[in-house]
């Protein structure tokens, strides 16, 4: 067998098995999003399938700040950060990071994903254990794999597991990482994050949180981030730009600063970024944003009479992949986008529909009316 029918084999057997991932072009303008079909032909959609939660990306304070930095730095960085990519604006960033986390520092890196493997190795290797969440990210996955620690996982948001796994094996272990999420992504329900935390105390263990999907929602705030939590994050989504970041206790964080490599070996982010995720910051601490896409979302729970959310995601499960991807298809030709979420990514197959707080309450109504006919005619 040639490589080339190797490849050409798995990608048959995906498109079989309705498992196939094809890239679509859109054009996010703001109120809407632009497909195309070939070069000539477009459309015009409403998104409830953006990660933009507080509709931030179309900011007109934000792109002004962005063209002002690229005006006076121009755009790439040039280098990494421990050469001479470190723009001033870096500084300023981590500062109201820290403080907005109610942490005693941070770090930034070049996305949520850079973050997540350039972490975790580094805070855990051979010889040590990571409890984790059965849901948590790919990222997260990808990152205790790449630190040859020894992964146990618990059952979802299950802490009489999790405290199980904890007296039957951390004394066999260096140290101890827990992993969860603030808002599971695909699941759009909370973690259990403030039960984690004292755990993870009992056992003398570092919990590291994901609140990539989770950042400005009022539950999910914490006082005070102790010196075992770190939390981690990104800035492509609520933000509506691009990076990710971690906060923390002052020594692991310098620690960090030194041994994870992904941040260490990447060059710097464009300062016209770093200036976007200042100025988002700024209109997340001042504005409840996040409250009003949560309000949209549970509007929306209310329209379809199902169980309401917690976050700015609605999950519908289906049973089959070809389900998912007929209805959002079949809703797509009727002018809004929402996601059809197929295994691998998640074990079973679903509709994931996200809010955001431009959303109001004449578009949301449009879309419980047409899923719900849709729904009707799958027999769901």
């Amino acid at each position: 067998m040639t490589f080339n029918n190797f490849y050409q084999d798995k990608i048959k057997v995906l498109k079989e098995t309705d498992l196939y991932r094809e890239l679509k072009v859109f054009d996010n303008m703001g109120d809407e999003v632009i497909g195309y079909k070939g070069q000539k032909t477009s459309q015009k959609y409403l998104s409830f399938a953006s990660n933009d939660y507080l509709g931030l990306s179309q900011n007109k304070l934000i792109k002004k700040n962005a063209i002002e930095a690229i005006k006076k730095y121009g755009f790439g960085a040039g280098a990494s950060r421990y050469i001479t990519g470190n723009n001033h604006l870096y500084f300023e960033l981590e500062k109201q990071l820290a403080i907005f986390k109610k942490a005693q520092d941070a770090l930034v890196f070049s996305s949520g994903y850079a973050c997540a493997i350039g972490v975790i190795p580094a805070l855990v290797g051979e010889g040590d254990l990571v409890i984790a969440d059965k849901l948590i990210h790919s990222c997260l996955l990808d990152g205790i794999k790449l630190s040859s620690a020894k992964l146990i996982r618990f059952a979802h948001n299950d802490l009489g597991h999790c405290q199980k796994i904890l007296q039957q094996n951390r004394s066999n272990f260096k140290k101890c990482l827990i992993v969860s999420e603030t808002v599971f992504s695909m699941d759009g329900d909370l973690g259990k994050i403030q039960e984690l935390q004292d755990l993870a105390q009992q056992f003398q263990a570092l919990l590291l949180s994901d609140d990539a999907h989770g950042l400005g929602l009022d539950n999910l705030k914490i006082k005070q981030l102790p010196n075992y939590h770190l939390q981690m994050g990104t800035m492509s989504k609520a933000f509506g730009a691009m990076g990710g970041y971690i906060c923390g206790e002052r020594t692991i964080i310098d620690y960090l600063r030194n041994f994870s490599r992904s941040q260490i070996y990447s060059t710097a982010l464009p300062p016209c970024v770093l200036a976007s995720c200042l100025t988002s910051l700024k209109i997340i601490q001042k504005q409840q944003l996040a409250k009003k896409a949560l309000t949209n979302a549970q509007f929306f729970c209310e329209l379809m009479n199902i169980p309401i959310t917690e976050s700015a995601i609605v999950i519908i499960n289906l049973k089959t992949t070809k389900q998912a991807i007929t209805i959002a298809k079949n809703i797509l030709k009727q002018g809004i986008i929402i996601a059809s979420i197929r295994p691998p990514t998640v074990a079973t197959p679903r509709l994931r529909i996200t809010f955001n707080a431009l959303h109001n309450k004449l578009q949301i109504k449009k879309l419980a009316k047409i899923l719900k006919l849709e729904l009707a005619k799958n027999k769901i």
